[in-house]
């Protein structure tokens, strides 16, 4: 129950930005879609953003943890990105993980429709020489307010010890 939490934590819907663009020919591939590159680079845009604003101080990319790439875009495309600290792991002190999820949904307003076409997960962290200059530095615990929110939290902590024991094997 997010009542119980602690001072030092902050509820998951807490942590979300948003950001909107509509698709134009410029950021077209050989194919006429909509360049994957260009949608990375949006959604890192984001992510960065979203971490800034939760740890309060610049934050350092760390990785490009998993991309899916479920739906093409198209130029004339009502692009939405959604972002949030999905969680933290701060039991290391000097180099704390902020995990980040950004999803991009094709939306069309006409028919009041929404389709997922990306996600994207990035690790960013904040330099120790940043916390020092910074006292009383201390990144708060990220929450889930629902039964839903927590399992999407656990699915993608099992995919990602998933992926960290099939790169060390």
């Amino acid at each position: 129950m997010p009542a119980l939490a602690d001072r030092n934590s902050i509820l998951l819907k807490d942590t979300r930005l948003e950001n909107s663009r509509i698709c134009q020919p410029q950021q077209w591939n050989i194919h006429g879609r909509i360049f994957g590159g260009f949608l990375m680079r949006r959604a890192f845009e984001l992510a960065f953003s979203t971490t800034y604003t939760y740890a309060g101080l610049v934050p350092y990319f760390l990785e490009v943890d998993h991309v899916d790439f479920l739906r093409p875009v198209d130029v004339g495309d009502f692009l939405r990105f959604k972002s949030c600290v999905l969680y933290t792991q701060l039991d290391k002190l000097d180099c704390p993980l902020i995990n980040i999820e950004v999803v991009a949904h094709v939306t069309s307003p006409e028919i009041r429709s929404s389709e997922v076409s990306n996600t994207f997960y990035f690790k960013f962290t904040v330099r120790p020489e940043a916390k020092a200059r910074n006292n009383g530095f201390k990144l708060r615990n990220v929450v889930p307010a629902t039964e839903e929110e927590a399992r999407h939290i656990l699915e993608r902590m099992d995919a990602e010890a998933l992926n960290s024991s099939k790169q060390q094997a």
